[in-house]
């Protein structure tokens, strides 16, 4: 019966011990069998990460050279844009400048035409004008017997060339003067209440002058009063002092005059002018003429303002006479 027993549990210890064996086996199996799972699940996600990561950089370097590409044809692109752009410019510069040349042309033929036209008109009319004056001399001799004893005296000086006196200086050049009447009043002589305005210039040309002296010659005039022209035949002009300095600041103008609608009426300007500086100093400047000494014989009392302007002068070569000095044949008298 103890041996039975002792048996018996023996037998119990090893199905129960195999049964446990076996379990462990099973077990230790399973545990193989799931991480053997896991090491492949593993694996291939290892291997998709690896082949995403694979075509991305795939997809990159195309990228990349997509980029490049466009990168060279942009730059291709701009290359020939302003290769382009430059020839364009070179063509708008050289059509500019074509423009500018055919303008510049165009303007200075336009100015050369308006300036041979004024001065030729200028020509003309200085023609007529010094004609006018001949005429007007010529008319003067033919009729000398009907003047008075001082226009005979002065036309009988003019023919026999003292009428401008003795030259004390010889030179080679040439300078004109222009006195244009901006603001002059005329009032009647005999009846101060009818006023009027002279308009119009006078022409000089230097006859004789020195350091400080100055004798001008009329070569024509044209003014106008009360609607009445009048021409220049002849007239001269010498410089003078208005004060104390004996600065030559002062012009005494005497001209034989001839009305333009009659003909026949022949009458003298005087005009005593004044101006700032010394006369032989004005290249241009306005000058004061002064009345009652300015006036047209016993017509008109002068005053107002004028220009007097140098508007011709070439290179000068002189040889004074100190000994002589420039005669006062003008006088300021009436």
């Amino acid at each position: 019966m103890k041996t039975n027993f002792v048996l018996v549990s023996i037998l119990m210890t090893i199905l129960i011990g195999g049964t446990f064996g076996l379990f462990l086996i099973d077990d230790a199996f399973a545990q193989n069998l799931y991480v053997s799972s896991d090491d492949s699940e593993a694996y291939k996600k290892q291997k998709e990460l690896e082949q995403k990561k694979a075509d991305r950089e795939a997809k990159s370097e195309e990228k990349q050279k997509e980029l490049e590409q466009k990168k060279a044809e942009l730059e291709i692109n701009r290359q020939n844009l302003e290769a382009k752009q430059l020839k364009k410019l070179k063509e708008y510069e050289e059509k500019l400048k074509e423009i500018k040349e055919k303008s510049q042309k165009k303007i200075e033929k336009n100015i050369t035409d308006e300036q041979e036209k004024f001065s030729q008109k200028s020509k003309l009319l200085e023609e007529k004008l010094i004609k006018k004056s001949a005429e007007i001399q010529k008319k003067l001799m033919t009729k000398s017997d009907k003047l008075d004893s001082r226009t005979k005296n002065i036309l009988d000086k003019i023919n026999n060339g003292t009428y401008m006196g003795e030259k004390t200086t010889t030179f080679t050049y040439v300078e004109t003067y222009e006195l244009v009447f901006d603001f002059v009043n005329a009032s009647m002589i005999n009846d101060k209440s009818q006023i009027s305005t002279l308009t119009g210039k006078m022409n000089f040309t230097t006859y004789d002058k020195n350091k400080s002296n100055l004798k001008l010659e009329v070569d024509e005039c044209q003014i106008a009063v009360d609607e009445i022209t009048y021409n220049c035949g002849f007239g001269k002009a010498r410089t003078v002092s208005s004060g104390e300095s004996g600065a030559k600041d002062s012009l005494v103008i005497v001209a034989f005059l001839e009305n333009d609608v009659l003909e026949e009426v022949h009458t003298t300007l005087k005009i005593f002018l004044n101006a700032n500086i010394p006369i032989n100093k004005i290249e241009q400047s306005q000058v004061s003429i002064l009345g009652p000494q300015s006036k047209i014989s016993d017509l008109w009392f002068l005053n107002g303002t004028a220009t007097l302007s140098k508007i011709v002068l070439t290179s000068e070569k002189t040889t004074e006479n100190n000994s002589t000095m420039l005669e006062d044949e003008i006088s300021t008298g009436d």
